[in-house]
């Protein structure tokens, strides 16, 4: 039986109801009926609401994401600044010639898949040599994306040196 079938046939059976009740009987048809429209009402305004409210919530989140953007920049006196959004640190030239060679490693490497090697390698030597870095950015785990970004950015910048 379809929607307009199961409604005719609940329409017909309180119209039955209907004929054997008294007046306050009526009146309380009416009370709960109207009960259930407002509940209805309710409900449809809830689930209304809900859908722009996790709209707004999604345009929050989104806003105070990130951009994951890392750059890589040398300062006159041949140190290298790091910058990962916000945080900024400084690393002397020893320090980036071991980051390009993990990130060459790497990507030479027979890994499945480099890039995801090159992040563990990265966040292991970040964690011991230089966690400043990762608790400036908010990096707390390998698979962080602004490690992926450093990788990829050392590799297509800089080379190894012979």
């Amino acid at each position: 039986m379809g929607d307009k079938e199961d409604i005719a046939e609940l329409a017909g059976e309180i119209i039955d109801i209907v004929s054997r009740l008294d007046k306050n009987g009526l009146e309380t048809l009416v009370g709960a009926a109207r009960a259930v429209e407002t509940k209805r009402k309710i409900e449809t305004f809830n689930r209304e609401l809900n859908v722009v409210a996790e709209k707004a919530s999604r345009k929050r989140r989104e806003a105070s994401r990130p951009d994951f953007s890392v750059l890589i920049e040398r300062t006159e006196d041949d140190f290298f600044v790091i910058q990962m959004d916000q945080a900024r640190v400084f690393f002397n030239i020893q320090e980036l010639r071991e980051i390009t060679a993990i990130c060459h490693s790497a990507a030479n490497s027979k890994a499945a898949n480099p890039q995801a090697a090159g992040m563990k390698r990265l966040f292991k030597w970040f964690e011991k040599e230089r966690s400043d870095l990762l608790a400036d950015a908010g990096v707390d785990s390998e698979r962080s994306p602004y490690l992926a970004e450093l990788y990829e950015l050392v590799l297509s910048t800089y080379k190894l040196k012979s």
